[in-house]
């Protein structure tokens, strides 16, 4: 696969920026279907698509609303062989600044009109992310929401989605705009074109940190780090599956870490009520692990219990318990978990990983990957195993 270069950004953003922060722009074609080429095009922070479908173009989401990005923007669909101004039709799937923030700057320099829907009318003509109304799903929500509620040049789409489909055709494409009943934000869309389908922020791909980025990460499904509504959101998966399946999709593109495949999408949702239980369950423990209390221990560690630390230290239930909760030589003073995943699951055992953040007294704080082993003992679930490494930088 060829990358293709092109501007990069040379600005300086605030440390949880960048996080996000993808230092060498690009932009890179993905296989799909004979008659429709899918071009992931990634400048600054920001990520959006070009698809090519019989011979039109149509770009899915705008970028970022900060300075240089809209010129890097058509600079890289300028390397890719196209022109910005041949662009048919550019659909935003909802009003978050960082997938609608150029929408405005397409519309009255290069006459592309815009679709969003007529749900997040309110955030597109105020140009307003809104991310007070969103609730935070997971610990990176929390700490980036101070600088991804972003303000953006407000617009009004020229074409506005309600709740049936838009086909595509009088654009020339084979394609349709397939509304989604809210989650996210209360106006989410998704995009089918011939076989290739984009779900805006529905989900994220997973990711891992590389020196100052995030970037995919073996390209599994991941819960977004913020929803307006997480019931809808977590029924917003299925409703995306079933469309997957019918349409005979291979690869589903998140708007940020994608694309992942329809059968990764459908591990996700079967395992996500056990995700769910075990990542609780993990947290609960290393609350208590903090505070030296040991009755979560006592309940989910399993008689058999061992532990491998990163430094070849192996425990038994009684002996962690006693060094590390009860009476520890040293102080743990923070530990807590993220990033859950589970590698295989059914319903009586599961293998799940999962970041660990350790401050012990006097040391430098330590970032753990860990393995844990579970089995589920009449409907109650025990750790069995856990193989603790540090985190390779």
């Amino acid at each position: 696969m060829r990358t293709i270069k092109t501007k990069t950004a040379g600005l300086h953003y605030r440390i949880l920026i960048l996080l996000l922060l993808v230092l060498n722009s690009y932009a890179y074609p993905v296989k799909a279907q004979s008659s429709t080429r899918v071009f992931h095009i990634q400048n600054y922070f920001s990520e959006v698509y070009l698809v090519e479908n019989n011979n039109k173009l149509v770009l899915i989401e705008t970028g970022v609303p900060v300075e240089g990005y809209a010129d890097s923007l058509a600079q890289s669909i300028e390397d890719l062989g196209f022109k910005t101004e041949h662009i048919a039709l550019a659909i935003v799937t909802h009003g978050h600044g960082d997938h609608a923030g150029n929408a405005h700057y397409l519309q009255e320099t290069f006459d592309i009109p815009i679709v969003g829907s007529q749900f997040d009318f309110e955030k597109f003509t105020s140009g307003k992310t809104e991310l007070a109304k969103s609730k935070d799903v997971s610990i990176w929500g929390t700490r980036l929401r101070p600088n991804m509620d972003m303000d953006y040049p407000a617009f009004t789409p020229d074409i506005l989605v309600g709740t049936t489909e838009v086909d595509l055709k009088k654009f020339g494409i084979d394609g349709k705009i397939i509304p989604l009943k809210g989650g996210h934000t209360p106006g989410g869309l998704t995009v089918l074109i011939g076989n290739q389908f984009f779900i805006g922020d529905a989900f994220i791909g997973t990711f891992a940190l590389d020196g100052a980025s995030l970037v995919p990460d073996d390209h599994h499904v991941r819960e977004h780090f913020y929803h307006e509504n997480t019931t809808v959101a977590d029924q917003v998966l299925e409703v995306i599956e079933k469309i997957a399946k019918a349409n005979n999709v291979t690869n589903i593109y998140p708007t940020h870490f994608g694309p992942v495949t329809t059968a990764g999408l459908s591990k996700y949702i079967n395992e996500k009520p056990i995700l769910k239980e075990l990542s609780k369950l993990q947290a609960s423990l290393l609350k208590e692990i903090e505070h030296g209390d040991s009755d979560v221990a006592n309940t989910l560690l399993s008689k058999n219990f061992n532990i491998i630390t990163p430094y070849g230290q192996q425990f038994a239930k009684t002996d962690f318990i006693q060094q590390r909760i009860t009476s520890p030589k040293t102080k743990i003073e923070t530990v807590s978990a993220e990033d859950f995943r589970i590698v295989k699951a059914d319903n009586n055992t599961a293998i799940m990983t999962f970041l660990k953040k350790l401050k012990i007294t006097n040391k430098e704080p330590q970032n753990i990957y860990a393995t844990a082993f579970y089995t589920k003992i009449k409907d109650h679930w025990e750790l069995v195993f856990e193989q603790d490494m540090l985190q390779q930088h």
